[in-house]
């Protein structure tokens, strides 16, 4: 019973599952990232390149497998180049499916970005030659281009500064600066997205004529029409293939009682045999793969020997 009552709490939640299992897989790896690869270079303009990159391309790789595992993008695209013809209905329609799919796929790098702000250590490498000295004295007689060289080895406790001496405490200074201003600038882009996730699920809600039962009854409808058609069209799929299957070599698997079975031919070995990139999807019916081009194309025919019942029957216990 709790089982029962576990799956039914879940059932539906399915989208809000994922999007957490995407966030919290994002947060470990960049973890496991920034301890093993990212390694400050400390040295002006390469910091923020460095930094810039890490963000950045990440982030960008992320985004755009979000889109493409997402079977929407691909139904969207071929949509438009099966000649879908745009109204202001579909348009609108358009618009709130790429905002659906984009809402998925921002996920894990908009995760990526605010972890490591949050984390600081990209923000502080990239950031430090561009730190304030106006409270430190120290700086007032040296030149912008020796500045920049030493603010950019601020990251790197290891790196010594000889041209000013006692400069630990600054140092740490500078990096607790870089620090809050890379943490508050995370939270900042962790509120902003939340508002914006709100706002996106709420207006649509908000504009629909449905009412809020009726949604609810629409998505189940959707959902169970998916899968009732994915499980439907896997057992066509499966009868299609085996009518060819036992055209080609007499009988199939499936069968209960074999009593004869059908040689092929090495010209129909050469037939079926090869790359898949020829197939005939042009005209109705489709023809899928060599073997259903072979099926169609050539008539039943070909050496049929019989063969031994026990033997058969052995072969489908096993």
């Amino acid at each position: 019973m709790p089982i029962t009552n576990l799956l039914t709490f879940w059932k539906g939640r399915e989208r809000m599952v994922l999007n957490a299992m995407i966030a919290l897989t994002t947060i470990f790896s960049q973890q496991v990232f920034s301890f093993f690869t990212f390694k400050c270079p400390c040295k002006t303009t390469l910091n923020l390149y460095y930094a810039l990159s890490f963000i950045a391309v990440p982030a960008l790789v992320l985004l755009i497998l979000g889109y493409a595992i997402n079977n929407m993008t691909w139904k969207l695209i071929m949509s438009f180049r099966n000649g879908a013809q745009l109204k202001l209905n579909s348009f609108k329609l358009i618009c709130y499916v790429l905002l659906s799919v984009t809402g998925r796929a921002v996920i894990a790098p908009v995760t990526w970005v605010a972890v490591t702000l949050l984390n600081g250590l990209y923000y502080q490498c990239g950031m430090s030659e561009f730190l304030s000295v106006s409270s430190w004295n120290v700086f007032q007689n040296i030149t912008l281009r020796e500045r920049k060289d030493i603010l950019a080895r601020f990251p790197c406790p290891k790196v010594s500064i000889k041209e000013i001496h006692n400069i630990s405490e600054i140092r740490n200074e500078g990096n607790r600066i870089l620090l809050y201003q890379s943490q508050v600038a995370g939270w900042i882009l962790i509120a902003s997205v939340t508002i914006i996730a709100f706002l996106t699920v709420c207006i649509p809600r908000y504009c629909s004529p449905l009412s809020f039962v009726h949604l609810n009854y629409w998505a189940q409808y959707l959902e169970n029409e998916s899968s009732l058609f994915r499980e439907t069209a896997k057992r066509h799929s499966q009868l299609y293939v085996s009518k060819h299957i036992k055209k080609f070599f007499g009988f199939t698997a499936q069968d209960n009682e074999v009593k004869k079975i059908r040689l092929p031919t090495r010209k129909d070995w050469r037939m079926i045999s090869g790359i898949n990139l020829f197939t005939k999807l042009q005209h109705d019916p489709c023809q899928y793969s060599l073997l259903h081009t072979w099926a169609d194309e050539t008539t039943a025919g070909g050496e049929y020997i019989p063969v031994d019942n026990v033997m058969s029957e052995t072969y489908i216990l096993h």
